[in-house]
């Protein structure tokens, strides 16, 4: 006869359970890590304020290779954290799919994307849906990226003698209902353009003195990485954030790099 588990192992069995429910929940939600495209080599890399070591929050990078090939890249950084926070940054990950393969520019997808998430606040009752986005759709044939930085402070394009600042082109998505606040940068990428962007975790992470980190940190970390794949070009960008902040980061941070590359065959 099989004996019957005391209730407090059943109570911590079934928690175990729920928790790697969540888990695949949330990761899928983030998707699986894209490598390499025609024309380009990608990373991702995310790690949380608690070194989680998997996406929990309102931090995400998306790439969606589409159309033509198109393709598009967004860093989202959602108000709030945890679970809550993970599902807005789902719904704009797939809003934002959703608009770039209609063939909406870069520019009309963060101004459909603004306007449903004040639509949705107002419908859920939930007035905390705001992020910073950075949306960007290059062209990877004709070497060029339409792009949007709705509040978003630290994204650069890294060329062999030159670095970047992608400024600002817009506030942040969820604030204001006005599709004309929103303006697009078209930029020409070369052989070798990185394209690398963090979110607000990396720039604020702070050190003992309390001094941040501040973007254009992002630069130095680039260029000292150049020639590594882009999946390790992002990590170092996470990981210079959590050793500069003595490993103890009050944000999340989420890092994208995209290089150009010379050989333009799949």
């Amino acid at each position: 006869m099989n004996a019957v588990p005391p209730p407090d192992r059943r109570r911590r069995a079934g928690d175990v359970k729920l928790q790697a429910e969540l888990r695949h929940i949330v990761e899928s939600i983030y998707g699986p890590p894209v490598r390499r495209l025609p024309g380009l080599d990608i990373g991702r890399a995310y790690l949380g304020a608690a070194n989680e070591g998997f996406p929990y929050g309102g931090d995400l990078v998306d790439v969606f290779h589409y159309g033509n090939g198109l393709t598009s890249f967004a860093m989202v950084d959602i108000t709030g954290h945890g679970i809550h926070a993970a599902m807005h940054a789902g719904l704009a990950k797939h809003a934002l799919r959703a608009y770039a393969s209609r063939g909406f520019s870069a520019v009309e997808s963060v101004r459909a994307l603004n306007r449903l998430c004040i639509e949705n606040s107002a419908f859920e009752a939930d007035d905390e849906f705001f992020a910073t986005v950075f949306f960007g759709i290059v062209d990877a044939q004709r070497r060029t990226m339409q792009y949007v930085s709705a509040g978003h402070e630290a994204a650069y394009v890294v060329a062999s003698n030159a670095a970047m600042m992608l400024a600002a082109t817009g506030p942040i998505v969820g604030l204001f209902d006005d599709d004309s606040a929103f303006e697009q940068g078209i930029v020409r990428l070369s052989d070798g353009s990185i394209l690398a962007a963090v979110t607000d975790g990396f720039s604020e992470a702070r050190n003992a003195s309390l001094e941040f980190l501040g973007p254009a940190a992002l630069v130095d970390v680039v260029e000292r990485n150049r020639w590594c794949e882009a999946e390790r070009q992002a990590e170092a960008l996470t990981r210079h954030a959590y050793e500069y902040a003595n490993q103890q980061l009050h944000d999340d941070v989420a890092a994208l790099v995209v290089k150009v590359e010379t050989d333009r065959a799949a």
